[in-house]
């Protein structure tokens, strides 16, 4: 998805401090290097994941931060099984999300992909990519973090953001925001994933950060 627009003032992002960010951007790359080589693996050619930004947003600013509003949007929600459970959700605008189908297919464009094999390709996508940063982070913390079965839809950027903040009635007050960056044999697509910690699991995060820091 396309950043925040360059000509217009950013919303405030959360001064929190307790968590280091950069330790996250590293976990979120490992999580990225195993579902590429997850990926590599299913698809038998190389794929290249980055992870080249992190922001932690008051999630209230989500729709301003990205100022994508009415743009057309493919999502895959779902949750943690755990006590230290969390909501995530993983957004592609919509030509996003098939040209990433359209490379784990081999389709030959994304109008020649089939609707049905684009669903199962993100959902097969969404299994890799986020159990493979859920892996990273449950490393790192020394606990086990299992995710729900994933649920996709399609609308405005602003219509999911909005519906999924009623659902989780705000009991984040911030996101994780990674946002990746696909790569195969030239072609190049982007989503986002974001993160929104339960109270328990963001001190957990907060005191692994504060350990490392010390070392």
């Amino acid at each position: 998805m396309k950043n925040k627009s360059d000509t217009k003032e950013a919303p405030t992002i959360s001064d929190d401090q307790e968590i280091d960010l950069s330790i996250l951007l590293e976990l979120g790359s490992i999580g990225a290097g195993h579902a590429a080589t997850a990926l590599s693996d299913v698809l038998q050619q190389p794929i290249l994941i980055d992870v080249p930004k992190i922001h932690n947003v008051q999630a209230h600013l989500i729709p301003k931060f990205y100022n994508q509003h009415e743009t057309s949007t493919t999502a895959v929600y779902l949750q943690l099984t755990d006590t230290y459970g969390c909501d995530i959700l993983l957004m592609f605008e919509v030509t996003e999300a098939k040209k990433i189908a359209a490379m784990m297919t081999f389709a030959s464009s994304i109008e020649e992909l089939d609707p049905n094999m684009e669903t199962s390709a993100i959902n097969e996508l969404t299994n890799i990519l986020i159990g493979s940063f859920l892996t990273a982070i449950s490393d790192f913390l020394g606990i086990t973090l299992l995710p729900t079965i994933p649920q996709s839809t399609t609308d405005s950027f602003d219509a999911i953001i909005d519906s999924f903040l009623i659902r989780q009635s705000l009991l984040s007050e911030n996101a994780l925001i990674f946002e990746t960056r696909f790569k195969r044999q030239g072609e190049d697509a982007k989503c986002i994933l974001m993160i929104f910690p339960s109270r328990d699991l963001k001190e957990l995060l907060a005191q692994k950060s504060k350990a490392l820091i010390k070392i």
